[in-house]
């Protein structure tokens, strides 16, 4: 865009540079814009992990969704959080005990009858294929002890632009170098675990860095390895927003995060790309029950 200035002539040129995707971002050491991620998707008015909340979280600008993935007693990879379907679906009993076909006889509480992308629970494969048709990435939380399940179903469908597995360091260490494609996110609480991760994965883009509050130290050590940082903002973020203060989420975005992940991106993702254009992030705003 080349707006002409006072007397007619074109001015100078504002073209704004595209606005990276966020496997793009991700990979650019130099793109510094911060990426949110939708816990769970967007489980606030959807089941979590279901395609439902994925979409619902995609539309509110979400960068990355947040999903769980363990196995069935069939090997079926699943979106599930907990080691058990009682918390959220209407039956009973450990997912790696119960098969595929019993999985799909249940439905997801807080679903939506006439919507199967809400009812029922979803193949990871069926997620990944989603995201991809979204433009989103997902934040896999392997919940599974096999992540060679997980391994072989991204291969499988060279889900490798969607897909950022996070895990413990040592799962990392053992994933990693069995496929160079693969987008791996080891959780460090230190330092000196990012320089044990970066010995086991050397082209390593991302690590959690598992602590509670902001830690801007840290983050300039990894920016200086060329490592972005991840970390959770919902206890120290989203819960002070919830009674209307925002100075949470500020000293995240000001301490040099580059993905986070809330339980509100309907909140965050507009503010945090106006801070991204302005440089501005309120400290206080509207409460929410």
């Amino acid at each position: 865009i080349v707006p002409a200035d006072g007397d007619g002539e074109a001015g100078a040129d504002t073209t704004l540079p595209p606005r990276l995707g966020p496997l793009a971002c991700l990979l650019a050491a130099d793109c510094g814009r911060v990426l949110v991620a939708a816990h769970r998707g967007a489980h606030l008015d959807h089941p979590e992990n279901s395609l439902a909340g994925l979409r619902a979280a995609a539309a509110l600008g979400a960068d990355f969704v947040e999903v769980d993935v363990r196995h069935t007693a069939d090997e079926v990879l699943v979106l599930m959080h907990d080691d058990t379907v009682n918390r959220t679906t209407t039956g009973v009993g450990a997912v790696d005990t119960l098969t595929w076909a019993a999985l799909q006889d249940l439905d997801l509480l807080k679903s939506d009858p006439g919507d199967p992308e809400s009812l029922k629970i979803p193949r990871f494969s069926e997620a990944m294929a989603l995201a991809r048709e979204l433009g989103v990435m997902l934040y896999v939380d392997q919940k599974t002890s096999r992540p060679d399940l997980v391994l072989a179903e991204i291969q499988a469908g060279g889900f490798y632009d969607v897909a950022l597995v996070r895990d413990g360091l040592g799962t990392i260490e053992g994933m990693a170098p069995l496929d160079d494609q693969l987008l791996v996110m080891p959780a460090v609480d230190s330092e000196l675990m990012l320089d044990g991760a970066l010995l086991a994965v050397p082209d390593l883009r991302i690590v959690e860095l598992s602590y509670g509050e902001v830690r801007p130290e840290f983050n300039v050590y990894a920016h200086s390895l060329g490592v972005k940082v991840q970390q959770d903002v919902m206890a120290a973020g989203d819960l002070p927003a919830m009674m209307g203060v925002y100075a949470g989420w500020k000293s995240f975005l000001e301490g040099g995060v580059d993905l986070i992940q809330t339980d509100m991106p309907h909140v965050l993702v507009p503010l945090v790309d106006a801070w991204g254009e302005t440089g501005e992030f309120p400290d206080e705003g509207p409460a929410f029950p």
